[in-house]
């Protein structure tokens, strides 16, 4: 779908609205939290009596196709996961969405800030529990070293926490089990399946021209979209998004000269394309490695293409639906309308030189092979 709006990059009204919701609780930390503790406790016992089963957790490099996977499986019968309107006020999945329930803010779709026509209401998926992340773990997004969370992390505030929250949305919900897409999760498979033992991981990865020409189109939108709006800078630093804009930031898997030389490469238009092509082959070499050395994170982690999705699109999501342990009942209708419906991005094209095109092949040719490109 195309955009209707005349100016591509034209922040919606709703949007403020949003931040100025988001910045007064992230200005008032404590009150946060002491929301959080009092749904908690009026939740207790319900929250006691459930069980963690095999949450779902969707990750990979930014703009592989995480997205989508997430849009689909949301509609999934057993599936809670976090929604737009969790967004502004993220610390209360349960009394925040029944406060939104009564208002008719964000009821209409709208196209999202990336402009790739997806189109979004406040029901609709959305990764939200970065800022948990944030909040608890300092130097989370601090690309100047290793972003790796191994087994011998541990953080039993942010766990309990943590296991807490995710059984609030599942009350809320009235679903089983947990889903979440993030894409900083791509350094965490081992201090996650640390604390849920029957994980399971979609790992999605898409062929690097086309991902790269993505991530490079994003980051060009959004660094012209902050200018235009200022304040989303500040939005996208206070809900942990940082993959684009002005505030991006590498995930650093553990070679702190890898990324020196990457933003290096970044700093000039000449090698900009190249600096992509590291970072694509850091993120998925550093994960096949831990894949080929972590038995129990290989089985429970499903390798997706995003080309597999869009031309197999009836394969792909039955080997999503048997990895995660889904039924297909009830869903047969949400398999069928993605069938019909999975494509190739339309709206752009990658617009390398030759040169570019080369470098891409030369960088990203080993990492790509492992996953059979």
């Amino acid at each position: 779908m195309k955009s209707k709006n005349k100016d591509s990059t034209k922040f919606p009204l709703k949007g403020y609205a949003g931040y100025g919701v988001t910045k007064f609780f992230n200005s008032f930390k404590s009150l946060s939290f002491l929301f959080d503790r009092i749904e908690t406790m009026f939740l207790l016992n319900d929250i006691n009596k459930l069980d963690i089963d095999r949450p779902i957790y969707i990750t990979g490099l930014a703009r592989a196709g995480t997205t989508i996977i997430l849009e689909m499986l949301s509609k999934h019968p057993d599936l809670a996961s976090h929604r737009y309107k969790h967004l502004p006020m993220p610390f209360l999945p349960h009394w925040f969405s029944h406060i939104t329930e009564i208002t008719k803010f964000f009821t209409k779709p709208i196209e999202r800030v990336h402009k790739d026509g997806i189109f979004v209401t406040r029901e609709s998926p959305e990764a939200i529990e970065e800022k948990f992340w944030q909040y608890f773990f300092n130097n989370n997004h601090n690309e100047k070293i290793s972003n790796i969370m191994n087994g011998a992390i541990s953080n039993p505030k942010f766990e309990q926490f943590y296991r807490n929250h995710i059984r609030k949305l599942l009350i809320n919900q009235s679903r089983s089990r947990y889903l979440a897409k993030n894409n900083y999760h791509i350094t965490r498979l081992e201090y996650l399946l640390q604390m849920f033992p029957n994980i399971k991981f979609l790992l999605i990865i898409r062929n690097p021209v086309n991902h790269i020409a993505s991530l490079i189109k994003q980051t060009r939108l959004f660094i012209k979209m902050e200018k235009n709006n200022p304040l989303l800078i500040d939005w996208h630093r206070i809900t942990g998004h940082s993959e684009f804009g002005h505030y991006q930031l590498c995930i650093n898997t553990g070679d702190n000269d890898l990324i020196y030389k990457i933003r290096r490469l970044w700093k000039n238009e000449k090698t900009y394309v190249k600096g992509w092509a590291y970072y694509w082959s850091s993120i998925y070499d550093y994960v096949m490695n831990l894949l080929e050395a972590n038995k129990k994170i290989k089985e429970s982690t499903l390798i997706i293409r995003y080309e597999d999705l869009c031309e197999n699109p009836a394969e792909t999501i039955d080997k999503i639906l048997e990895h995660s342990e889904l039924l297909l009942d009830n869903f047969e209708k949400i398999k069928k309308y993605y069938i019909r419906n999975l494509h190739k991005p339309t709206y752009y094209t990658p617009n390398f030189s030759n040169q570019e095109l080369f470098h891409i092949s030369e960088i990203t040719n080993a990492t790509a092979s492992r996953f059979g490109y």
